[in-house]
Formats: structure tokens, sequence, C-alpha cells
């Protein structure tokens, strides 16, 4: 009897869109949307998994080449989790992932609607990434992706060389992070412009505006 409903609702999303709202305490509602069968996941103001985000992602993971399918992955802001077929299906990486949420009805969504579940090759944390990240192993991931935004708004702790430093040191020498940023944020750790602050820092920076809204930083670590 519980499949009815739920075979009912996916029929019916081929004639409408159908939303169901979950509140949040960082971002007021979160809105899952099914709309001819797909669902997403949004706030009130921007797309947050399965949508427009996840085409931005996999075009920056184009750029990411995978030197060894089972070395370790961080990601930082997992939404509904649509980086992780991305880097399961379309990279070919069976190495463990380790994801971190700050939002836990976010993760209450990506479990309940999108079948994300912690298990042996993936961990999920529900924590403030700035936080979480100096009490991470140095020298570990092999890629990072950063996908830490709030509705539209960047934490602004993406403006301080803090975070960066730290970010450096997860990554494996020669490991890359792909990084989704917005083009009209003012990012000036030590009051250098991002990029040039990254090169100084030990990183090989591709810089690119994609979607008009999106700006993608490719990075690896030199040494």
């Amino acid at each position: 009897m519980r499949l009815l409903p739920a075979t009912f609702r996916h029929l019916l999303s081929y004639l409408m869109p159908l939303t169901r709202r979950v509140p949040s305490a960082h971002t007021g509602w979160l809105e899952i949307t099914t709309w001819r069968g797909h669902k997403t996941l949004n706030t009130a103001t921007a797309n947050y998994s399965y949508g427009l985000l996840q085409q931005v992602l996999r075009y920056g993971l184009r750029f990411v080449p995978v030197t060894n399918t089972a070395a370790p992955v961080l990601v930082l802001g997992l939404g509904g989790g649509s980086v992780l077929p991305l880097l399961r299906h379309e990279q070919g990486r069976t190495g463990p992932v380790t994801a971190i949420e700050l939002d836990p009805a976010v993760l209450q969504v990506a479990a309940t609607e999108f079948g994300v579940e912690p298990g042996p090759n993936l961990h999920l944390v529900c924590a403030d990434a700035f936080a979480w990240l100096p009490g991470a192993a140095s020298n570990t991931y092999e890629l990072v992706v950063v996908d830490l935004f709030l509705d539209l708004t960047l934490p602004p702790e993406l403006g301080e060389a803090a975070f960066w430093q730290q970010l450096r040191r997860v990554l494996q020498p020669g490991g890359r992070a792909l990084c989704n940023l917005l083009v009209t944020a003012e990012l000036w750790p030590d009051g250098q412009p991002l990029p040039e602050f990254l090169e100084g820092l030990g990183f090989a920076v591709k810089d690119m505006e994609v979607e008009q809204l999106n700006r993608l930083l490719i990075l690896q670590r030199l040494a």
C-alpha cells in the first residue's frame, strides 16, 4: 500500500510539478519538487541539488582528471547529494567519500528523497565545514569538492586565508579541488584577489565563469 502513493505522485508529476516543503533552521524552507519524474532540491531562491547545480558541477569535473579511482574524496556542502553520482558513475570513483553538510534538514531530505545513506564508502557528517576542516588529516584527499552556499550567499569564511590554507593542507600533493563560487562575490584573502592568493599559496588555478552566475575554480596542489 505504501508504494501506491509514491507511484501516483510519480505519474502525476508528468502533468504538473509537485512540491513538498520541509522547514530548515538555516534557509527557512527546503523545497523538493518532482517534475516529469525528476526530483530537485531547492530553497526559495536557489537550486541545491539535481538541477542547474548538478550541471555546473558536471562541467567542472570535466577538468578534473581521475588519477586514482580508489583515492579518498572530500565533499564540503553535500546538499541532496547530486555530486555523488557524478563522482561514482561518471568519473568511476570507487574510493571513500566523506561529505560534510551543515543542515540536518538537508541530510534528512537527502536520505528520504534521494537515497543518500551512510555506508562503508560514504561517511556523512553534520557539521560546519569551516570548523570541521582544521581537524581533518593532512595530505589525505585526492579531490575536494567545495560547494558551500546558504541560498545564494557564500559564507564569509571563503574570503579568509585560513580556509584556503586548510584546504591545501588536506589535499594530497598533486590533488585537486573543484570550488563552486559566485561571479559577483568579492573574495580577497589577505587583501589579494583570490586567484593571486591561491597561486602564492602553492596552487595551479583555473578560473571559469559558468552559467553567468557561477564561478568555478579548479585548483591543483603543486607540492
